[in-house]
């Protein structure tokens, strides 16, 4: 794909800050598709990091996406916006949902029947969480803003050896999450706040291992349940499996930056979108239906020896 960020005249925007970048096949020239950048906080923004389909692909026009984020901005004495490595994490799964967005075919797409499984639309955006901690894409990301040095190497082996510090405890947080969720989603929920209090504070101390403090109750701020994730918060969790089993499958074995490998991906996993069944893409994909045997490798929970074949 070529992108091609448009002059501040040739787009409507809403932000003197936003930006606007032309997508078009490099094979074909075809357009793609369009998509807004919003990078920076500002006083009533949306204060999250989001994707928005503002327009989907159909017969009469291409794919239109926006991009917001709250990234720190460049300074007003020129000093260069300076991201910290979770910041650039941020940019690529946000990025990743775009490219979803934009590289879906056919205009089965843009309908309501036709869209992704919830509990795999967030396996395109942690895909590309996967660059961000290759050493070869850390060294072409990193560059000190006065002397132009790159990262050094062994703080950048550092870094990617602390990738997963305490990521057991992240796993059950996001898994007592998903239960919290299905649970106030399920066949008997919990009838009023006491209940929901106490449901709380039961779970969070046998998932996650955390005792609840008194009175608090995270599902005042659980803004993903009113945001199309109602049931299906586990899906996090669940695309990350699947996203590491494409990450480590292809792209490991074959070359993170393998342009046969990267359309492979794009034609048989993104372009499908929501149409027919996600694991035969995935099956296609992998030469093999799905496992979690990469994921379980990546948080240190099987050994390579004891993977499956």
């Amino acid at each position: 794909l070529k992108f091609t960020e448009l002059e501040d005249e040739a787009f409507w925007k809403w932000h003197s800050e936003v930006r606007c970048f032309e997508v078009k096949d490099t094979t074909s020239n075809d357009l793609i598709g369009h998509f807004y950048l919003d990078l920076f906080p500002r006083e009533g923004k949306y204060g999250h990091a989001a994707i928005f389909h503002l327009v989907k692909k159909s017969t009469e026009n291409t794919a239109v996406d926006c991009m917001l984020c709250n990234l720190p901005p460049p300074a007003a004495n020129g000093k260069p916006a300076l991201l910290r490595h979770r910041n650039v994490v941020t940019f690529f799964h946000e990025f990743g949902h775009i490219m979803h967005g934009l590289c879906s075919e056919g205009v089965g797409n843009s309908t309501r029947l036709a869209k992704c499984p919830r509990d795999f639309v967030e396996a395109p955006s942690q895909m590309l969480e996967n660059w961000v901690w290759q050493k070869e894409v850390l060294e072409r990301l990193s560059r000190h803003y006065e002397s132009q040095e790159t990262l050094p190497d062994d703080l950048l082996q550092s870094m990617i050896r602390a990738k997963h510090v305490n990521v057991a405890f992240q796993s059950l947080r996001q898994i007592y999450l998903s239960r919290l969720d299905l649970t106030i989603h399920g066949k008997n929920p919990p009838k009023d706040a006491k209940d929901l209090q106490i449901l709380v504070d039961d779970l969070r101390p046998n998932v996650s291992l955390l005792e609840n403090p008194a009175g608090n109750n995270m599902l005042r701020t659980f803004g993903h349940l009113m945001n199309q994730y109602s049931a299906s918060y586990y899906g996090y969790l669940w695309a990350e499996v699947l996203s590491a089993d494409m990450f480590a499958t292809r792209f490991q074995k074959e070359g993170i930056m393998n342009p046969e490998v990267g359309m492979q991906y794009r034609k048989m996993v993104l372009a499908p979108g929501g149409t027919h069944n996600i694991t035969d893409h995935l099956t296609k994909f992998l030469g093999r239906p799905p496992s979690n045997d990469a994921f379980l490798q990546s948080r240190g929970i099987l050994e390579d020896s004891d993977a499956r074949l």
